[in-house]
């Protein structure tokens, strides 16, 4: 994933939590808001229930490598961060990949056209 979809700043983080709406599935809880820009932005928040700093490393290297073919797909002008699970680390990846796609499918951010 290009670092230029990444959300970076604490600030925008908290903006994303704060006005945002969730939508959650088994491995991840979508959150999700407005932004004033065109580009999607999105960021990965792993908590310290996910495991120790290799395992939430692993969480955060699997999610971005999943999410990767999904970014033309989705809407632009939103701030999306994947809040991932514990169980995100046992699961299948192509598993990953689709619970993501569901997510943003369900919350209006999924284009069908590429």
């Amino acid at each position: 994933m290009d670092r230029s979809y990444s959300l970076k700043r604490h600030k925008e983080f908290r903006y994303t939590y704060a006005r945002g709406r969730a939508q959650s599935l088994s491995l991840f809880t979508l959150v999700y808001v407005k932004n004033r820009n065109e580009t999607v932005r999105i960021g990965f928040s792993v908590s310290k229930r996910v495991g120790n700093a290799v395992h939430r490393n692993r969480a955060k290297r699997r999610m971005r490598a999943a999410l990767t073919p999904l970014l033309p797909r989705i809407a632009g002008g939103f701030n999306v961060i994947f809040v991932a699970k514990p169980e995100v680390l046992e699961a299948p990846f192509p598993e990953l990949g689709a619970q993501m796609e569901a997510l943003l499918k369900r919350a209006g951010l999924w284009r069908d056209e590429a």
